[in-house]
């Protein structure tokens, strides 16, 4: 009895198992045939074509060049963003996260990043291939727009503003500031500005570059360190006729590259409230023919809040002129308060209606004259320094 009920024992158990088995097996096999259709999935891709490429705002016309950081929409078929893997512009990858694709257009922005490797053409990738267009993507040029101060000593630090810096990489580590053959390297720097020393020899009347070294670019700074191309007065070798407003002291706390021009509630004034007068100024002969292409610059300093119609300051270059060229509140472009800056004021060349040109000639039209107009209720806080004429672009 005992050996019978072990043996039915036995059997049952070995149906459990067997039972068990199969179900194992059967599991097996439909993991393994769902694995294979998921890897038939992934593997299937959509050919991809591409047929243009146009502007996002202009759908219809087609494109064969843009800028960093234009958008742009690239047209054709299989352009479905889960049809794509990457895409790239030249060698540089497209942030798959800012891609958007519909209806068979993909919209993306062209990566504001200098290639390595320039092929001009679109790349646009899946497991089907890749499929590529002519697309020529233009970087913008560097720049430099202009040195802070352009009297600054030998010695010190210089800022420089321009434009993309970061973009080419002008940094501590991969770029210079050239003075003319004598070579600074960047201290600072952001997008649109860096810092450099100004070597200790130093020459005068430079141009100045800034140079990216990863990327082989220059800019070169307008205007020119210690510029002395037409200088009107600089209160040092050229003095105006009456000195009573120059400072001198070489231990005043506002001296900057020398002498200046200060005008103060302590300042002298003259009957016709000129402040600086200067003759037999050697003004360039074609800024009398094309007025238009000559501005003023000098270093500026100033304490004073500008309100326009409360303040300006007018200039003649003859004394009889009837209507002064004036630089008005809104001409003084300024960053800083108590700091000297160099800043660029209008040049407007005005004639005499009672000493007309051509009848009396350029030779009555060699002066510089500046005086103050000036609300009672607002204090005098203004400080001049190389007063000179630029042409424009130089």
């Amino acid at each position: 009895m005992v050996i019978l009920f072990i043996n039915d024992l036995i059997k049952e158990t070995m149906k459990t198992i067997i039972t068990f088995k199969n179900i194992w097996l059967v599991g097996i096999l439909f993991w393994g045939i769902a694995l294979a259709a998921c890897s038939d999935d992934e593997d299937s891709a959509t050919p991809i074509t591409i047929s243009s490429i146009t502007t996002i705002k202009d759908l219809t016309t087609p494109i064969t060049q843009a800028a960093l950081g234009d958008f742009i929409a690239i047209h054709g078929t299989g352009l479905n963003i889960h049809n794509i893997d990457s895409v790239l512009v030249n060698n540089i990858r497209v942030d798959m996260k800012e891609v958007y694709a519909e209806n068979n257009v993909l919209y993306m922005k062209i990566p504001v990043k200098i290639a390595t490797k320039e092929t001009d053409k679109v790349y646009v990738y899946n497991k089907a291939g890749v499929q590529e267009f002519a697309l020529k993507a233009v970087a913008p040029d560097l720049s430099a727009e202009r040195m802070f101060n352009e009297y600054t000593k030998p010695g010190d630090t210089i800022m420089i503003y321009g434009n993309f810096f970061k973009l080419y990489e002008i940094d501590s580590l991969n770029a210079v500031v050239d003075f003319n053959g004598k070579l600074s390297r960047v201290i600072s720097s952001a997008d649109n500005y860096l810092t450099a020393k100004v070597p200790t020899d130093v020459d005068k009347n430079i141009k100045v570059k800034v140079k990216g070294l990863k990327y082989g670019v220059e800019a070169t700074c307008p205007g020119r360190y210690y510029d002395r191309e037409c200088m009107i007065m600089d209160f040092d070798d050229l003095m105006p006729s009456d000195p009573t407003n120059v400072v001198t002291d070489v231990k005043d706390k506002q001296r900057f590259s020398g002498n200046f021009l200060r005008i103060d509630n302590k300042s002298a004034w003259s009957s016709w409230w000129y402040i600086a007068s200067k003759d037999d100024v050697d003004y360039p002969a074609d800024m009398y023919e094309h007025p238009e292409d000559y501005v003023v610059k000098c270093e500026f300093r100033t304490a004073n809040q500008f309100i326009d119609g409360k303040i300006a300051f007018y200039n003649y270059l003859f004394w009889a002129i009837e209507n002064p060229m004036a630089w008005k509140a809104t001409d003084f472009v300024i960053q800083n308060f108590n700091r000297w800056e160099t800043i660029t004021l209008p040049l407007t060349l005005t004639r005499s209606e009672a000493y007309p040109y051509p009848t009396y000639g350029n030779d009555y039209y060699r002066s510089f004259n500046m005086r103050l107009d000036i609300d009672a209720s607002i204090a005098r806080n203004f400080s001049f320094d190389n007063i000179r004429i630029y042409k424009k672009n130089d």
